[in-house]
């Protein structure tokens, strides 16, 4: 389920599952991805989607989540964040 009906093309990422956060107002996601060379990629969204979303997911899980990547700049600097849209598991 993609919240976003207007963009037609998302980034995406496979990986395990390794942490879930569930907070007041935001949620989050972090995979860890790579082949030799592992990483952990954090996605975030809001709790109410977040709960939708990660249904049935569990850590370990390998998942595909499809997300976008926005920047706000505050205090002058700039974060980004990677915007959870969809996950789906990865068989």
């Amino acid at each position: 389920m993609i919240l976003n009906d207007k963009q037609q093309i998302f980034n995406q990422v496979k990986g395990e599952i390794i942490e879930i956060n569930i907070g007041e107002d935001f949620s989050s996601l972090t995979l860890q991805v790579g082949h030799s060379n592992f990483r952990n990629v954090n996605l975030s969204c809001k709790t109410h989607n977040f709960n939708e979303l990660i249904q049935s997911k569990s850590i370990g899980d390998k998942v595909l989540v499809q997300f976008y990547i926005s920047s706000n700049k505050k205090n002058d600097r700039w974060y980004t964040t990677a915007n959870l849209l969809s996950i789906t598991r990865d068989n």
